[in-house]
């Protein structure tokens, strides 16, 4: 029983991660940042975008990790970001799937969990 319940939560964590994303999205501002470099936080390096925003200078980080020596981007070129001012903790690249595929793995990885469980119990073959 705990496959479907946690098969379920996965799906719904899945759909809420795909439609924020996609809100954000909508409603941020499309803007040109400069890559300034990579901050490290808890081990995991992020990318830092410095850009101006209403006059005001800043400098925010990615909201998904990145490895610099992978990273497709590099220090001091222009980067087309998604800013949105009502969340100033990071800044979304524009073209950027990472955050749907994690939405999309944890919709699957919850489907497999519920069909296991369906299976354990005779509901399918």
């Amino acid at each position: 029983m705990w496959y479907l319940i946690f098969g379920g939560l996965l799906v719904f964590v899945g759909f809420y991660l795909i439609i924020k994303c996609l809100l954000s999205r909508k409603k941020g501002i499309h803007m040109d940042a400069q890559l300034v470099g990579f901050s490290e936080e808890r081990g995991t390096q992020y990318p830092l975008f410095r850009f101006s925003y209403e006059g005001e200078e800043l400098t925010i980080s990615g909201g998904v990790p990145a490895d610099p020596a992978k990273f497709k981007h590099e220090v001091g070129e222009s980067v087309r970001i998604i800013f949105n001012p009502s969340n100033r903790k990071f800044v979304d690249i524009e073209g950027s799937a990472t955050e749907y595929l994690y939405g999309i793995g944890s919709i699957i990885g919850g489907a497999v969990l519920i069909v296991i469980q369906l299976m354990k119990m005779g509901v399918i073959g």
